[in-house]
């Protein structure tokens, strides 16, 4: 039985390895390894459904036909088969590829399709505003630069509205960080956090709210003055929300705790001359 064994171990083996070396590897034919540019098209049209194998065919590229033209569409290829798999390891992988062809290669045509997409890995792994937003701050450094390298493009005005969109998702969560001071009682922390956000983010969507809640943390200090200042930008700004009507009711309670102020200062005796 041993002997058996003995014999049939190396036949097995020899079995793996021949399974492991016809496992389909690019199969290209003669005349599609003589052309870049076929290898190219066939590459992007796998892009999609099969981006490792593109993948494959963009590095066959770069090997086969290095002086090519499509050698330096080759590159910006990969990064766009690591970009089409989608998950935080590939998109990491995609964003130093791009940005290592603008380094490269700044002043091609492909160049700021490159920057942008540098910008998108970042975009696409951007988190909800409660949670760390440090890709959503590297996007906004990937388009900014995209600004300054390659202003007047296509890609340039894409860039502004995900910057804009990126803002406004940290304004949000500076914004809901103050929230949770103001929800805690820790009003002079919740105070400095949304004047923060009015001061960076002066556009941000939801200043309607963010001011409403400037107002009621002063109110919540008896810091009259400033509350009423809030929620009258409030009731100007945006009458039609629903923290205009809020903000409404609330002033009368305020503007009645000023006068009662006002009145008690009055009152108060003069010093001593």
């Amino acid at each position: 039985m041993k002997r058996i064994t003995w014999i049939l171990t190396p036949i097995l083996l020899l079995g793996l390895v021949g399974c492991k070396a016809s496992k389909p590897g690019l199969e290209l034919t003669p005349s599609e390894r003589g052309s870049a540019q076929v290898l190219y098209e066939k590459a992007r049209d796998l892009i999609r459904k099969n981006p490792e194998r593109a993948r494959m065919l963009f590095k066959e590229i770069m090997q086969l036909h290095p002086d090519s033209i499509y050698a330096r569409r080759a590159k910006i290829g990969i990064a766009d088969a690591y970009f089409k798999q989608g998950d935080a390891a590939s998109l990491v992988v995609a964003a130093s590829e791009y940005q290592e062809y603008v380094n490269l290669y700044p002043n091609s045509p492909d160049a700021a399709y490159a920057k942008f997409q540098v910008g998108e890995c970042y975009f696409e792994r951007m988190r909800k505003p409660e949670r760390d937003q440090t890709n959503t701050k590297a996007a906004i450094k990937a388009f900014q630069e995209l600004l300054e390298l390659y202003p007047g493009t296509r890609e340039a005005r894409d860039a502004e509205k995900r910057i804009a969109t990126c803002r406004d998702n940290l304004a949000m969560h500076n914004f809901r960080v103050g929230y949770y001071n103001y929800k805690y009682g820790a009003y002079r922390g919740a105070v400095q956090r949304f004047k923060y956000v009015i001061d960076e983010f002066p556009d941000f969507s939801r200043n309607e709210r963010l001011f409403f809640y400037t107002g009621k943390a002063y109110m919540a200090m008896q810091e009259w003055q400033n509350a009423l200042s809030f929620f009258q930008k409030v009731t100007g700004s945006y009458p039609g929300s629903k923290y205009a009507r809020k903000a409404a009711k609330l002033m009368k309670a305020v503007a009645g705790k000023l006068q009662a102020t006002e009145g008690a200062e009055k009152k108060r005796p003069e010093p001593a001359g």
